[in-house]
């Protein structure tokens, strides 16, 4: 068994790396750690985690039924989290639905990816 401290990053394939970065930098609020014409790094403000965004021509093949990526918000921000998507005319893949662990909606990046944001009530997600 290997033991780790957590996931380090997820690495994208995207058409323009400076403009993904903007996009999660400017959304969720993370922090854009390297930036060029070829790679960009983004990584959640306060923790580890990050985003590497890789220039490429790969065709974008994701939805929320196969390959999509989610961030949790706590359920007092859930509700900010939907009014900075319409402010910002992000599309949205589905409109806000509600299941057991807490309310949620996809959206889309601009090369395609489906992102799930998430308010969590209960385990094994919290």
């Amino acid at each position: 068994m290997i033991t780790t401290d957590g996931l380090n990053h997820l690495a994208l394939p995207v058409k323009d790396p400076q403009r993904s970065a903007e996009f999660y930098a400017d959304l969720f609020n993370m922090e854009i750690t390297l930036s060029s014409p070829e790679v960009a790094f983004v990584r959640t403000v306060g923790a580890r985690d990050m985003i590497a965004l890789n220039r490429s021509e790969v065709e974008v093949v994701s939805s929320r039924e196969s390959m999509h990526f989610g961030f949790m918000v706590e359920p007092d921000q859930f509700d900010a989290a939907l009014r900075t998507i319409e402010e910002a005319s992000v599309r949205k893949v589905s409109e806000p639905s509600r299941r057991e662990i807490g309310r949620y909606i996809f959206i889309e990046d601009p090369d395609g990816y489906v992102v799930e944001i998430f308010e969590c009530l209960s385990p094994p997600f919290a």
